[in-house]
């Protein structure tokens, strides 16, 4: 059965909204107060609406400013690869981040500090906090900066680079899937597996371990 999320309608509804107003790049939106009010949502709720429109580079959130319609995205994967179907685009995804993770993992492995190892630790504790929770946004969020934690520890500014643009169209991706926490169920434990032996200096431990996360992603979204 398909879940139905709320923070979906809130996007819809905002994006709707900004569409009727004809609003411009540049252009604020009433405040995160106000749209809790308007919607008769609560805080959670409107800021995954909200952090799936930034995210889909509709709108941009500006700290201690508030929220502005953003300029139009002049690279989007989706459109250069004419793909309408997210779970083809997402497997095709899938195949590109592998071939390029897997680099910055073995570089992780041999260059990263223990306090990048330690910090990579924190954001799978997240994880997992969410996860119990079934939080989506919170597990997003952990998983996301978990892997930038580890491309970051690669040190190769290039290939941090062009995984970075590649990381933020695939996780657009995942927020059109349905049932989007299978995905991050059916990983947990590899992204386990990986930082162990990353800590442990294991570059072939560490491959298999990113072998089987993005193996176990790939059956997850072929079975929805």
């Amino acid at each position: 059965m398909k879940r139905l999320y709320l923070s979906d309608t809130v996007a819809g509804e905002i994006s709707t909204w900004i569409n009727e107003k004809q609003l411009k790049a540049g252009d604020q939106l009433p405040s995160a107060s106000e749209w809790m009010v308007r919607l008769g949502v609560g805080r959670s709720t409107l800021r995954e609406g909200l952090k799936k429109l930034e995210a889909e580079g509709i709108i941009e959130i500006i700290n201690g400013k508030g929220i502005f319609v953003s300029e139009q995205k002049t690279f989007q994967l989706l459109e250069t690869l004419g793909l309408s179907d997210a779970k083809e685009h997402l497997l095709e995804m899938l195949d590109v981040r592998q071939a390029l993770e897997e680099r910055a993992i073995v570089l992780a492995t041999q260059r990263g500090s223990e306090a990048a190892f330690a910090e990579m630790a924190t954001h799978l504790e997240a994880y997992e906090r969410a996860r119990e929770k079934e939080d989506f946004l919170g597990i997003s969020e952990a998983d996301a900066a978990f892997h930038l934690a580890i491309y970051e520890a690669c040190g190769n500014s290039v290939l941090v680079g062009l995984i970075r643009l590649m990381h933020d169209d695939l996780y657009v991706s995942w927020d059109s899937l349905e049932d989007r926490l299978q995905v991050f169920d059916a990983s947990f434990d590899h992204h386990v597996e990986l930082l162990d032996a990353m800590r442990q200096r294991n570059e072939s431990a560490a491959v298999s371990a990113f072998g089987a996360l993005i193996e176990a992603t790939r059956r997850t979204v072929e079975e929805m």
